[in-house]
Parts: structure tokens; sequence; C-alpha cells
């Protein structure tokens, strides 16, 4: 990017995703974000644009904890008493002992906790608030997402992916949050950075397969005499998400919030975020007024589909009780990019080519050479060319990813970084 881009130029971070790339860029350009993901638009909002000394100054905790905070929270322990009593006790129990009778408990209240749409053969401790989950309670909050009490993830998401107690605390501060924006206590620029560190909550406590959103974590079984080979790592498992389940959201929260005032690096004033699909901010008149020199584009290189793997924060910004499927719980809405779809990459990567062309940017586009890549290399270069002639430069560096649930667990592969200039 610096050797295509003029000190203090535009870049477009054209797939942003967690906005990192935009947060390194920021020191030395105008940075504008853009992903169709939403909790990727409210990141990139707190991180990537501009926010003035007195808004980061007027950032408390005290406001989010406050009435608002407090009457979504009793609200929901009174509904949910039983089972969050349950939950503590065996939490409490369990102590460091990761087997056994004791923990066989709590593995079974993990296993058995209810979910929207899913009420038969639940744990006990649940009889006399099952009715939430049910599709006729539901249906109230579909029809009003902001009916009282906020009981979104509490609904969704309590085991495997947080603890109740956890839950009911994530709903609460998103009612706070509501509320106080409703109130005029807030403004909405504040509003998006208070989400913002919630987001950043739920990513350290989620208990999940690879530390993401795509797929719960079951707990699985040790053998009575610690005779296999695996029973080590259920152990450690186990551990890990015990102590997840302990952890507390709102301990999170603060400490993030008191982080982002510490160190939050201010942007250029015309740094901005941008939340569509790339094709039709590619094609937007209010690209033509921002003085933009290179995009950089990091797109989906496999079948995977990002919004598979964040459907939950996605779920905590838009908070619309969304109709969901498998034990993943997984938004039936989901986004499907192009990128992933191998009758669709080339095209998609063609048309895109050619926007930026037709802009006169430079592309930076970072890409891997494996397996699973819906295009190969050589499709690559031969599109790059066509639209930028000689004037493309690959590079490539080796690079070790995590190749979750298949063997070997990590995977030299060949990371390319393309650069076409004009």
């Amino acid at each position: 990017i610096d050797e295509v881009t003029p000190p203090g130029g535009g870049v477009l971070d054209l797939f942003a995703g967690s906005n990192s790339v935009g947060q390194y860029l920021m020191k030395d350009y105008t940075v504008y974000s853009n992903d169709y993901q939403a909790y990727s638009y409210i990141a990139a909002r707190a991180l990537i644009e501009h926010h003035a000394p007195e808004i980061i100054r007027r950032l408390h905790s005290e406001i989010v904890f406050g009435e608002f905070y407090r009457q979504n929270l009793t609200a929901l322990e009174q509904i949910f008493e039983q089972p969050l009593h349950t939950e503590a006790a065996l939490l409490d129990t369990v102590g460091e002992c990761y087997y056994g009778e004791v923990f066989d408990q709590f593995a079974d209240f993990y296993n058995t906790s209810p979910y929207y749409g899913s009420t038969e053969g639940k744990h006990t401790a649940y009889r006399s608030c099952l009715h939430y989950y049910t599709e006729e309670a539901i249906s109230v909050y579909k029809a009003n997402p902001t009916t009282f009490p906020y009981l979104l993830f509490t609904t969704y998401y309590a085991n495997p992916y947080f603890s109740l107690r956890q839950c009911v605390e994530i709903d609460s501060i998103r009612y706070s949050l509501d509320q106080l924006l409703a109130a005029g206590s807030i403004s909405q620029e504040e509003h998006t950075i208070y989400l913002s560190f919630l987001i950043y909550s739920l990513n350290l406590i989620v208990t999940s397969v690879g530390d993401h959103f795509a797929q719960p974590q079951k707990i699985k079984d040790v053998s009575a005499d610690f005779s296999s080979k695996r029973d080590s790592i259920n152990l450690r498992e186990r551990k890990k998400i015990i102590g997840k389940k302990r952890t507390s959201v709102t301990g999170l929260y603060r400490e993030k919030l008191e982080d982002y005032k510490a160190n939050y690096r201010c942007g250029q004033p015309g740094n901005m975020a941008f939340h569509m699909d790339f094709k039709m901010l590619l094609q937007s008149p209010e690209l033509e007024r921002l003085a933009i020199h290179t995009v950089y584009i990091d797109p989906p290189y496999t079948n995977a589909h990002y919004s598979r793997f964040y459907h939950i924060p996605e779920t905590l910004v838009l908070y619309d009780y969304p109709d969901i499927e498998f034990f993943g719980r997984y938004r039936t809405d989901r986004y499907q990019s192009g990128f992933c779809i191998k009758s669709q990459a080339k095209e998609e990567f063609r048309l895109m080519l050619h926007l930026l062309r037709e802009h006169r940017y430079n592309a930076v586009i970072s890409y891997s050479d494996t397996a699973q890549c819906m295009l190969s290399i050589d499709d690559i270069s031969e599109l790059c060319e066509e639209y930028y002639g000689a004037h493309v430069l690959f590079q490539n560096v080796a690079h070790m990813y995590r190749n979750f649930g298949q063997k070997p667990n990590k995977v030299l592969a060949k990371e390319y970084i393309i650069t076409c200039y004009i």
C-alpha cells in the first residue's frame, strides 16, 4: 500500500471484517472501511471513524450500568430465577474438578438448556419459564423487538455459546444502550461505541470450536480410568469451558471501555465506514467525492461463508429475534457471498476488478493458494492482467494457518499479495 499510495492518501478496505488492517493504516492514511456485515460496520465506526476528545471523555461504565440496566436485569432474574440459581450452584460445586458425578450434573444442564423453538426434554430447572422459549412467546418479540424485557440472547444462545447468567447480562446491556439513546442521554455516536464493547466481550467468552461463533462446543467424554489418549485434551477443554462460563460480561465490558478510553487512536476526520455489498459501494456516487487512491481487498477464499462464523455478533447488532436453524442456531437469512460459490467466484472477481479499474484505483489483493480456494492463483493472475495489463506485481509469503477439526492441525500455505497499480 505504501508503494502505490501517496502519504495521507485514501485507502478503502473493501472487506474489512475486524478492521485490523484499517487500524494499522490510520496513522498514515485516510481510511474508508466497508463490510456487508453489521457487526463489522459497528466496529469500524468505533475504531476507524474520527471521534472528538469530548466524546471519548464522556464514555463511562456507570452510564451503561445504571437504572435501565438494572430494570432489565431484575426482570430477567425473576423470570429465570430457578435455572440461574441452578447454574450458579453447579459452577460453584464443580470447583476445579472436571470429571465425575458433579461435573456430569453440570454437563447435563449444559446439554439440556432450552433455546427458541427447542423446548422438549429440557432440564427441569427451566420448568417454570419454558414458555418464554416457545414460538408463541418469541412471536411477540419478532413483531416488536423493543418489547420489555429484552431477552433475545437469554432465549437463543444460553448454553452452549454462553452461560445463562452471561446472556442475562448481555440482554440487559443492550436494553440499557437502547433506552439511553431513546431518552437522549447518549448520542447515536456514543451508542455505537458502547455497542462495540459488547461485541468485544462476546468474542472473549463464546464457547465454540475455534473460538468463533460457527460451531458450538460440545463437552466430550472422559474415560473412567483415564486410559484414552484424548482424555487430557478433553479435560483441558472442559476446564476452558468452565472458565469461560464463570467470566463476567460486565467485568469484561468495563475493562474494554477503560482500555478504549486510555488507548483510543484518533483517526483522520475524513475516515468513514460503509455497510454495503461491495458491488453497490463501488457503483455508489458517494465514492466520487472521496479521494481514494488504493483499495485493499481480502475477499473470502473458500466455500465457508463468513456469516456463519459471525452470526451471533450480527444478531447482537441487529437485535431482531431472527428465525434460526440447526443446533448452531444460525440465522436463516445469513448473507451468502458470491466469492464463496464456485460457479460465481470468478465473475465476482471480474466485476470487482472492472469497477476498480473504471475508478482508476490501485488494488492490493490478499489471496491464498490452497486446495480449498475457489479460485487458483492462475485465475487471479489472468483477471488482474486483463484489467491492469503489465502493472501487476505478485509477492508471496509462507503462512501457517489453523486447520480446525482436521489433521494436520496447522498447514503451511502460500499467501499472495497482488498489487495492481495505475
